[in-house]
């Protein structure tokens, strides 16, 4: 974790500077393991925000505000009894370990001053915040530690504060090249560094490595043991509070520090007007990639359950439908019963007659009610074919809509997939919430005959814009998002003479290629926008993949159908690869759409979008 030694070092005078002598007005507690102090200081209010989060634990001021519980947990209400008022008059590192002690001058319950402490220890799965009372005694602790997770150090109220065992590593300020002569002459020279040296986490002990002139892995038979134990002597006295986040090659956040580090390979981002607002971008962005992983996992397992629902209705409708087609053999048996009426006689069980039906003039045995007369049998016969062609009409208009609502969570999975930022997942979940597969929306039960009505009303489902660029010939591409703002583009905004492309059967997004009044297509921007759609779709990683395209007036939307779902025709069909060698467009970034949909161009003489006009045409892609 890199909230190591030296970072509490750099919180702990930060708050000194701000927090010294402020007043603790305010005392919540957002989640069972955090802390979060407004504090009155130098004429401005603090929130200083302690976490004992197995790993996230961190001590530092926000600016973040979490919503609070509806009722006040039980060591928030303590905190308040005890602290809500009072003054902080002592910031202090507890040496070298990562342990911040907050001492708050406060009143008894007779009105007497008195000092409590608290402690906010990073460890870890270990980490915990202790209220100690002025008789260094717990008045409670936000993880209440018994005998049975560790018999060496309870904490529960009213017992003695016992701090953390100090750990026997060598104390950095003073370590020299003869301390590290004992370690494994093979171990990374890093490694040891960590194991035998107090207050360095990895990110330092990696650092003094590299400032001894030694690779980053480098075992230590090939380190300077002089050097080393002077780098590791320098980051320990080091101040030079510089706070960055720090990037991997991929561009993705990995780590954060205060001190400049020159070993580490990817970017580092700078510029962080104190060390609290650096750990606050760091947890931030941290917190939200958490709130993106879990919302879409669970929106994911969602929408495949239902859709293993659906495939499981729709085999047992196949099924069906194979029963009821055999309603042609009730009336063919009905009607050869009327042909020989002749031969059969009330009270016969069967009856053998020739199928003039069949070719070969084969025979057939026709079972009958022994009860019924030989007409009663053949209209018992015809009553059946009618119920069976009754239910298979049913039946398909079932199998019909199952289909549908398959295509569509399936064009939801891909869009979940394809995220890439929370609101792109808060936008599928409103969706879905809307097409009643969340609470938050209709019911099922109610929602299978309303589905799908809500999302293409030609309102703009959110503030979310859909992806927009241009093509090499300097055209507008758009892209939608999800399923409700392929309906957005594609039916409200997108002009009748501009192209629509979708991948051929298979789930993906709309893309709309915007074509000025009277302007000819360039051949590169239809095999850009084609491209796209490709690559925005189930088919990413696919070759050959068919792009069907067509004008947008050929594109319509069927009564009662879910978002995304359009059918279309005058169409053609491009088989591309959607691979950024071929096609440069895929690997350019992406504005968020603020200059293009959602605005009329005034250069392309349109104003008002509208629909378009309402050919018959065959069955789309979904």
């Amino acid at each position: 974790m890199a909230f190591d030694s030296k970072v509490m070092a750099a919180v702990v005078a930060e708050l000194n500077q701000r927090l010294l002598g402020g007043r603790i007005s305010k005392i919540y507690q957002p989640e069972p393991d955090e802390l979060a102090l407004l504090c009155y200081a130098g004429g401005e209010n603090h929130r200083l925000f302690l976490s004992a989060h197995p790993r996230h634990a961190r001590v530092h001021l926000t600016q973040i505000e979490k919503r609070n519980p509806p009722a006040p947990p039980m060591f928030c209400m303590l905190m308040r009894k005890y602290v809500e008022g009072g003054r902080i008059v002592a910031i202090e590192q507890a040496g070298r370990d990562r342990i911040c002690r907050i001492s708050i001058r406060s009143t008894d319950e007779l009105g007497n001053p008195v000092t409590y402490v608290l402690v906010a220890e990073v460890m870890g799965k270990h980490s915990n915040i202790v209220l100690l009372n002025p008789q260094g005694r717990i008045v409670d602790a936000i993880r209440r530690v018994t005998e049975e997770v560790n018999r060496h150090r309870e904490l529960l109220p009213g017992l003695p504060y016992v701090p953390p065992p100090p750990t026997g590593k060598l104390d950095p300020a003073a370590v020299t090249a003869d301390d590290l002569t004992e370690a494994d002459p093979n171990a990374p020279a890093w490694q040891v560094l960590l194991d035998r040296v107090d207050g360095l986490g990895p990110l330092l002990a990696r650092e003094a490595v590299c400032r001894a002139g030694a690779g980053g892995d480098a075992p230590l038979r090939e380190v300077d043991l002089a050097r080393l134990a002077a780098a590791a002597r320098d980051l320990a006295a080091a101040e030079d509070w510089a706070p960055r986040l720090l990037y991997d090659a991929d561009g993705r956040l990995k780590e954060f520090h205060v001190l400049p580090l020159r070993h580490w390979p990817g970017r580092a981002e700078t510029g962080f007007g104190s060390v609290s607002a650096c750990i606050d971008a760091y947890f931030g962005q941290r917190a939200e990639e958490e709130r993106f992983r879990s919302l879409r996992g669970s929106l994911a397992r969602l929408v495949r359950d239902e859709i293993a629902r659906v495939r499981r209705k729709l085999r047992a409708q196949e099924e069906s439908l194979a029963r009821a087609e055999s309603a042609e053999t009730y009336r063919l048996q009905g009607e050869l019963i009327t042909a020989n009426l002749w031969q059969i006689a009330k009270g016969m069980t069967e009856v053998r007659v020739v199928n003039y039906y069949d070719p070969e003039g084969a025979e057939m045995v026709i079972a009958l009610d022994p009860a019924l007369s030989p007409t009663e049998n053949a209209q018992a016969y015809y009553r059946r074919y009618q119920r069976a062609r009754s239910g298979l009409a049913a039946i398909q208009e079932q199998l019909s809509r199952s289909r549908a609502e398959l295509a569509y969570l399936e064009q939801v999975e891909v869009a979940l997939e394809q995220a890439e930022s929370l609101p792109d997942l808060e936008e599928v979940r409103r969706e879905l919430a809307a097409e009643g597969y969340l609470r938050e929306g209709r019911s099922r039960r109610a929602g299978d005959a309303g589905r799908g009505r809500t999302a293409g009303d030609g309102k703009q489902p959110s503030a979310l814009r859909p992806i927009t660029l241009r093509s090499s010939d300097g055209l507008e591409i758009w892209i939608g998002r999800n399923n409700r703002q392929n309906d957005y583009l594609t039916l409200k905004l997108a002009g009748p003479q501009d192209l629509w492309f979708h991948t051929k059967e298979i789930p993906g997004s709309h893309v709309i290629l915007r074509v000025p009044p009277g302007k000819e297509v360039p051949e590169r921007s239809i095999q850009e926008a084609a491209a796209l759609a490709a690559y925005h779709s189930k088919a990413r990683q696919s070759s050959g993949v068919p792009v069907d395209y067509t004008a947008r007036k050929h594109v319509r939307k069927p009564n009662g159908a879910r978002p995304g779902m359009v059918i279309y025709d005058n169409h053609k069909t491009l088989w591309v690869t959607p691979d950024p060698e071929l096609f440069p467009i895929l690997k350019r970034g992406w504005s968020d759409g603020a200059e293009g949909a959602g605005q009329d161009d005034p250069d392309s003489g349109r104003g008002d979008r509208h629909r378009g006009g309402h050919p018959e045409g065959a069955p789309g892609a979904p």
